[in-house]
C-alpha cells in the first residue's frame, strides 16, 4: 500500500486518535516506552516537552506539505530532500 493510501485510510478511520508524539527524552522512562512515544527527538534540558499529533492533523499537514511542492513545479518522479531537525 502506497504511504499516500496508507495515510488517508488512517486518517479516516482513526481521525481523532494520536500517530505521532514527541518527548522530552530526559523525562521518559526508557523501560515503559510504548509505541506512541517512541523517541522522535533529540534531548531538551530546557524542561518538559510533549505534543501529541492525531492522524487528521497529520493528513492536513502532509496534504499542505504536498501541495506547496506541486505550487512549486514539483512532479511526480521529481527528487525531493527533506531536513528533519
Amino acid at each position: 500500500m502506497p504511504i499516500t493510501e496508507f495515510l488517508a485510510r488512517n486518517a479516516k478511520l482513526y481521525r481523532q486518535e494520536t500517530c505521532l508524539t514527541e518527548i522530552n527524552l530526559d523525562l521518559q522512562d526508557r523501560h515503559n516506552v510504548i509505541w506512541h512515544e517512541y523517541e522522535l527527538i533529540e534531548n531538551n534540558p530546557a524542561g518538559e516537552y510533549r505534543r501529541e499529533m492525531t492522524w487528521g492533523v497529520f493528513e492536513e499537514k502532509a496534504n499542505r506539505f504536498a501541495n506547496l511542492l506541486l505550487k512549486r513545479g514539483i512532479k511526480k518522479g521529481d527528487k525531493v530532500a527533506i531536513l528533519m531537525m
